[in-house]
This record gives C-alpha cells, sequence and structure tokens, in this order.
C-alpha cells in the first residue's frame, strides 16, 4: 500500500498525523508515502522536511488520494467540504473516526465501500486504547489548566465571555509550557497564575483523561472528587496519594453544589454517558456557577449544554481559540472536539510516535487482531456495534 497523509480540513484542527521522523522510518521499512503540500505546516513541519524524509509532496488532497491506497488522518473525513468524494473502496482510511457522532458521517463512509479503521476503537491485550491514550492524556491536561485559567481570567458580561488584562500573556505561557505542564512539572509563577487554592473540582471518569484533570487540579491547589465506577481503576487512583483527592463511585448533590469546577471525562468505546441532566444542572447551579468542562463532546457529551436562550443545543461547541460559552444557568461551559489542537506540535509528535508502528502493519497487511477489531465500516458495512446503536441502523 501507498501510503498518504492529506492536509486536515476540520476547522482548527491543527494536527497532522505522521511527523516526518515517522516517515522517515516508514521510508526506511521499505513503504512509499505521499503527503499532501502543507499538511504539516500548522503542527510546525515543512513540505521540505517531509521530502528530505522521503515522502513525496504533492500539490492537492485529489492528488493524494488518487496516489495512495491507506489514508492516515487525524480526524474524521470532512462531509461537508467534500473529502469524502475522494474516497474510492480501494482505500483504507486509518485515523480518529467517531462515526458514533455522525449518521451523515457514517452513511458516506458506508456509501464509499472503503474501509475505516478507526483509532479509537484499537485496543491492546490489556484492554487500553493506546492510539487514543496520547490524546486524551493532552485533553485532560488541557482542561485542568483551562479549569485554572477561567477561574482566574474570564468574567461574564451580558451572556457572553470576557478575558481580563494579561489572559493572552498566560494563555502564551501555558501553550509554550505545556511539554512540561504534561509531566506535570508545572513551575511557581504558572501555578499562582491558574490557581485552584481550596476550590473543589469533581472530574467524571477516572481514565486517561480523569487522571491528567486530577494532577493538573491537585498541582493547582484544588480539592479533587473522582467519580469512577470501575472498582480496578478506583483503586489505581486512590494509589496514586494526590493530595486531597477523594476517588468515590458516584457523585451526590452536595458534591455538585459545591464544586467550582466539573470535568467530564466518561468514554467507554460507545457514546459518553450523560452523567448529569438538565433539572440537576438547574439546581447545583442555583447554589454556585461552574465552570463546566466536558471533554466527551465528541461521543455526545457528559452534560446537557442549554444555550443562553434556554434551547438545548447539543452540537453547539466552542474551539481552541474561544473554548467558553456560557450556558443558560449561568455557567461558563467548554465543548472543544479537538482539544489537543492547542498544542499542535506536541500533540502530533506524541500520536505519530505511537501510530507509526500500526501503519507499517496495516500497510504491509499484517494479521493484528487489535487493527481487526477496529474496523469499524468495511464494503459498505458497518461492522461495530457501538455505530449501528448509536444510529438505530439495522
Amino acid at each position: 500500500m501507498i501510503i498518504g497523509i492529506p492536509r486536515e480540513l476540520k476547522d482548527q484542527e491543527n494536527r497532522v498525523a505522521l511527523i516526518p521522523r515517522s516517515v522517515s522510518y516508514l521510508v526506511r521499512w521499505g513503504g512509499k508515502v505521499v503527503v499532501e503540500a502543507q499538511a504539516g505546516e500548522r503542527s510546525g513541519f515543512s513540505d521540505d522536511e517531509y521530502s528530505t524524509a522521503g515522502a513525496t509532496v504533492v500539490g492537492s488532497q485529489a492528488e493524494l488520494y488518487d496516489k495512495a491506497d491507506l489514508i492516515v488522518k487525524v480526524k474524521e473525513i470532512q462531509v461537508g467540504k467534500g473529502e469524502h468524494a475522494h474516497i474510492r473502496p480501494r482505500h483504507t482510511i486509518f485515523g480518529f473516526n467517531h462515526f458514533e457522532s455522525s449518521r451523515e458521517l457514517t452513511e458516506a463512509a458506508v456509501k464509499s465501500r472503503a474501509t475505516f479503521i478507526s483509532f479509537e476503537k484499537v485496543v491492546d491485550e490489556k484492554g487500553l486504547t493506546p492510539l487514543l491514550m496520547p490524546m486524551s492524556k493532552i485533553a485532560g491536561t488541557m482542561s485542568g489548566i483551562w479549569a485554572g485559567f477561567f477561574h482566574n481570567y474570564a468574567f461574564k458580561h451580558d451572556k457572553s465571555i470576557r478575558l481580563k488584562t494579561g489572559a493572552d500573556l498566560v494563555k502564551a505561557k501555558f501553550v509554550e509550557d505545556f511539554e512540561h505542564i504534561a509531566n506535570v512539572n508545572i513551575d511557581v509563577e504558572l501555578k499562582r497564575m491558574l490557581s485552584l487554592q481550596d476550590k473543589l473540582a469533581v472530574i467524571f471518569g477516572g481514565g486517561s483523561v480523569g487522571e491528567m484533570a486530577a494532577r493538573v487540579c491537585s498541582a493547582l491547589g484544588a480539592k479533587i472528587i473522582v467519580v469512577e465506577k470501575r472498582e480496578g481503576r478506583r483503586k489505581y487512583l486512590h494509589e496514586l496519594n494526590l493530595p486531597r483527592c477523594s476517588v468515590i463511585m458516584a457523585a451526590d448533590r452536595d458534591n455538585l453544589r459545591s464544586a467550582y469546577v466539573i470535568i467530564g471525562s466518561t468514554y467507554d468505546k460507545e457514546k459518553a454517558d450523560r452523567v448529569i441532566d438538565e433539572k440537576l444542572l438547574k439546581e447545583v447551579s442555583e447554589v454556585r456557577k461552574k465552570i463546566i468542562i466536558d471533554v466527551a463532546v465528541d461521543q455526545g457529551g457528559n452534560f446537557p449544554y442549554v444555550n443562553p436562550s434556554g434551547k438545548y443545543s447539543p452540537t453547539s461547541t466552542g474551539t481552541i481559540l474561544t473554548p467558553a460559552q456560557i450556558d443558560y444557568f449561568g455557567n461558563i461551559f467548554i465543548r472543544v472536539p479537538n482539544i489537543p489542537s492547542i498544542v499542535p506540535r506536541y500533540a502530533s509528535t506524541e500520536l505519530s510516535t505511537i501510530i507509526a508502528e500500526y501503519v507499517k502493519d496495516v500497510a504491509n497487511k499484517s494479521p493484528r487482531s487489535e487493527l481487526a477489531r477496529a474496523v469499524s465500516i468495511k464494503d459498505g458495512k458497518v461492522l461495530d456495534g457501538a455505530i449501528i446503536k448509536a444510529h438505530s441502523l439495522k
């Protein structure tokens, strides 16, 4: 198979699936790689770097799809921008597909009769999701940072959110220092800027996202409650011995009323759990307005978003540039589907490093059970029960 790396078309998606170092690895193995011009530009990787690594750079997406067999990309095919029109039955699409979130996307994939292997559905022998995990850790880290940032630098003005003087400098600093922050190595100045001292943060989900959110919020001085159903994961989180951190099976109203920050990160290969309904959200918001960060928005979200006009708006999201929205109850709501794009070079490097070996195996048609199980759609058929359930398909 010839491997193709397209330029991402999703709005404000700044990552690239494979960086030049991984391309060089694949070329040394004997693979042929085609890269669309400017595919890595927003991540800080030039066309010349890809050429030096051994890739052929082509001028358009149509040409890339024409030449390549295996398309390796970050985000799902953008139907609204016509990306699906380039796909042929011979293609294998390997990326974050998130078919559960869109019936239109699912139908376009079925109609193409191509093979779609989903990063998020690759599960190893330990039950872990190795291709999703590095992005989940970034999203969890960023949700902790955003909790501190919006607590300290945001204020509400006439159904909108404004930022205080100095917010841009703080943002630039945490983006620049992200590699250290991802290792929970936060300098004293940034801790002061993002302080959550003695504020309660309730985190739903104790997986990779929830763990990193808890680590960062704890480092910023917050009191933490992690809500996690799985016994083994609760035991693991207890053993981290994070200061003033409780791990429980279910949150009660008092927890939610007292919280300054609520983070949602529950997702289990299907649609996200709805952990708080609209009625409960209204009730707990009357006591204290919250910063609510819904990391699971790609899969439907953990919390209902009711816009300032009082209308339930599940498709309304923020962006990495303007992540926060006001909800009907006066909370600051953050629902961003591609959080890692705020640190694209770091995120692209982490993703590329972990997927390169899988790309080689797909291209070489090597038998690998976790890849076989991650085939979501093939030959015009949906093979994943979660997608069938999400869209009530036959």
